[in-house]
């Protein structure tokens, strides 16, 4: 088996196992979607319980509006916020592997990687990358936003470099 086929083959494994994790958190932000929903609808009546049931859950570690928010009784609420929280972050992490599926499926039918629709997709994928990042460190997110900026840059570049070939031909 040749290298450019050992590279096709891969890419389609990266693929499939790409689509169950899109497939698996796309059905994990389904259920924080709902979840959020019936504890959004029942928040009076969970509030008022909270009193009577304190729970002794910490909400240190549940980012600082949820604990916030636990700290002021509303239990409800804290675990409201923290299912968003939840829920956008798998939200992010289906549409990603979205995008690497995408990606990875015009490398097994492409002729090149170098293609201007998986820029396009790498754009995307490294702003929300970058924004998840973001998310727990300002530091990080920076360098991982610079260097994601430079593997584009050189993605153009070999887009670019692709096109010149193909018209020499």
């Amino acid at each position: 088996m040749g290298r450019l086929e050992a590279v096709k083959k891969t890419s389609r494994r990266i693929r499939k196992i790409g689509k169950i994790f899109q497939i698996v958190f796309g059905i994990f932000t389904g259920i924080l979607l709902i979840s959020v929903s019936i504890l959004f609808v029942l928040r009076n009546t969970l509030n008022g319980m909270t009193v009577v049931f304190q729970t002794g859950v910490d909400f240190d570690n549940m980012g600082y509006w949820a604990n916030k928010l636990a700290g002021e009784g509303k239990i409800t609420d804290a675990f409201i916020v923290f299912g968003i929280s939840g829920l956008l972050f798998s939200l992010m992490i289906t549409i990603i592997m979205h995008f690497v599926v995408k990606i990875f499926a015009d490398f097994c039918n492409a002729y090149s990687p170098f293609l201007p629709e998986t820029v396009k997709d790498l754009k995307i994928i490294f702003v929300l990358v970058t924004l998840l990042i973001l998310r727990n460190s300002i530091g990080l997110g920076m360098i991982s936003g610079f260097i994601f900026w430079g593997i584009i840059q050189l993605y153009e570049y070999g887009c670019e470099l692709q096109n010149q070939a193909d018209e020499t031909l």
